[in-house]
């Protein structure tokens, strides 16, 4: 009698379709967009501005955001500000917003993900923010090693909106030897012509 249950190997890799494909490929050049994205401090500086019911995450995904960066950013350095202490996720927040959506879009699932990973991917009956900081280390590092590219791919668009917000932050540039702005700012946040 033949066996009518799928192979455990077709439930893991579903069949490809061309539509699968096509997001598959539009997710990949979101993420990748959002991995080398570069933003100016005019922009950052605008976190600043940002009405409170006005935001792009909503608190869970900010609760992750806020944990995701703690990791990426914690420089075991004694004097270094927590995340929470700085405006390093509102400033994430702001930039986001003001992203194509088109890029940005993925980002919300990113982080869901993210926050389910430990389950779906190490088969552990806990979310990421349920972690040990050093657990939370070990999750990360499983998705710098991934067989899969897509989640390659947004870990790095993840991390590199992590050091956009952190290192935009004053409180942290003492950390890395940076003075400030050479020109101070004026009234508003301009820098004077």
């Amino acid at each position: 009698m033949p066996n009518d249950r799928p192979s455990r190997r077709s439930l893991l890799v579903p069949t490809p379709t061309r539509r699968g494909f096509l997001r598959l490929a539009g997710a990949t050049a979101a993420f990748s967009a959002l991995a080398q994205l570069q933003v100016t401090p005019a922009a950052t500086a605008a976190a600043g501005a940002q009405a409170p019911g006005d935001r792009f995450f909503d608190d869970a995904e900010t609760e992750i955001l806020t944990q995701l960066m703690q990791c990426v950013v914690e420089t075991g350095l004694p004097d270094a500000p927590r995340v929470r202490d700085t405006r390093a996720v509102a400033t994430v927040d702001q930039v986001c917003r003001g992203l194509d959506p088109a890029i940005s879009g993925l980002l919300p699932l990113a982080l869901r993900l993210v926050e389910w990973s430990p389950l779906v991917f190490d088969l552990r009956f806990a979310r990421f923010t349920q972690l040990a900081a050093d657990e939370q280390d070990a999750s990360l590092r499983s998705w710098t090693t991934s067989r899969f590219q897509l989640r390659r791919t947004a870990f790095l668009g993840l991390r590199n909106l992590c050091f956009l917000g952190w290192y935009s932050q004053p409180e942290v540039w003492s950390l890395i030897g940076y003075q400030g702005p050479l020109l101070p700012r004026a009234a508003g946040g301009r820098v004077p012509a």
